[in-house]
């Protein structure tokens, strides 16, 4: 077979055609040449998965197909816009939280630092970190069907959001909205601590997803979404629980079993979606997360300060609510190992 089948494009191109080339005549060569940040660290030259939306859902209909090249030509970045850069960095800042070390020391010298303003240079070394993160798990798991599920990590709220009506945003943003979701609910259940959790969701602030949400509630959507995310079926079926990938700290995550999955209770994962929708409205009405937090922080400043003048002057009126989170969750005894 001479054809060869050579998308030029960002990912939505790339998975089409991808989906293509596995059909036509039970697969013909694929050449991929990614256009976006994103697809070129993340998708192009290392994974086989192909695959499309269907019925609202995502990734339904799909196969792997090994690419038989991938051209990465990255002058291609310089055709692009705040919202495409962003794409890419979401993704390198998950595999900052997922693998800690080079990852990480990336982020901080580059959105933690400098936000999106980076130069060409600092471009093509994130391509080539990402690629390195890809192609470190895929050739131990080159289907993703155990140890390379960790690169679903913050997807699967990150998805749910991403195919609800109403909502815009790019996809590497709604993954790291979706790991400010995943990160609540191992606070919660005593997997991440405050503080671990604290340096966690810096990584997020510092990148400033964008996001528009509807004005209506999207709860139920989003929680819909989540409970036909493409990770059940890995773990069995437990009524009332949804199986999501978790980090405990920077660089280390949460490994119940091989798929690296722990069943959260169904009422959390509501909670969460409700959380980071609430705190993603605020930010946006804010200017971003970062002004949000700024102000959020201000405002309790002040808080804590006129309660210590209100004990100094003797004033007694003030009602003080503490809040005392409930019990962490522990399902079952799970070991800690390290993701790379």
């Amino acid at each position: 077979m001479k054809t060869v089948v050579m998308p030029v494009g960002g990912g939505i191109v790339a998975n089409t055609y991808g989906l293509a080339a596995g059909l036509l005549f039970r697969g013909i060569r694929l050449v991929q040449c990614p256009t976006s940040f994103l697809n070129a660290h993340d998708a192009a030259a290392s994974s086989q998965k192909q695959a499309i939306n269907h019925t609202g859902y995502k990734n339904i209909v799909g196969l792997y197909h090994v690419p038989t090249m991938a051209l990465i030509d990255t002058s291609f970045y310089e055709t692009l816009g705040v919202t495409e850069l962003k794409a890419g960095l979401g993704e390198l800042t998950k595999n900052a939280a997922l693998f800690g070390g080079q990852h990480y020391e990336l982020i901080k010298k580059t959105t933690m630092t400098k936000g999106v303003a980076l130069s060409g240079d600092d471009l093509v070394e994130a391509t080539y970190i990402g690629l390195g993160a890809k192609d470190m798990l895929l050739a131990i798991d080159p289907k993703e069907k155990h140890l390379a599920l960790l690169f679903e990590y913050g997807h699967t709220v990150g998805h749910a959001l991403e195919l609800t009506q109403g909502v815009r945003t790019s996809h590497g943003e709604g993954v790291t909205i979706g790991m400010l979701a995943a990160s609540y609910i191992s606070n919660k259940m005593g997997i991440m601590s405050d503080a671990d959790r604290e340096a966690h969701d810096a990584l997020v602030l510092a990148l400033d997803p964008q996001i528009e949400i509807p004005k209506r509630d999207i709860t139920e959507e989003v929680l819909d979404k989540v409970m036909h995310d493409n990770k059940r079926g890995y773990l069995p079926e437990r009524e009332g629980f949804c199986p999501f990938i978790l980090n405990q700290r920077i660089g280390e995550m949460h490994a119940p079993n091989k798929f690296y999955l722990e069943y959260v209770p169904v009422p959390l994962v509501r909670e969460a979606i409700i959380y980071v929708v609430d705190r993603m409205r605020r930010a946006m009405a804010a200017g971003g997360l970062a002004k949000a937090a700024e102000s959020e922080s201000a405002m309790s400043r002040a808080s804590t300060q006129e309660k210590e003048l209100d004990l100094v002057t003797g004033k007694t009126t003030a009602h003080v609510n503490v809040f005392r989170p409930a019990q962490p969750i522990h399902l079952a005894a799970s070991n800690l190992a390290k993701a790379a």
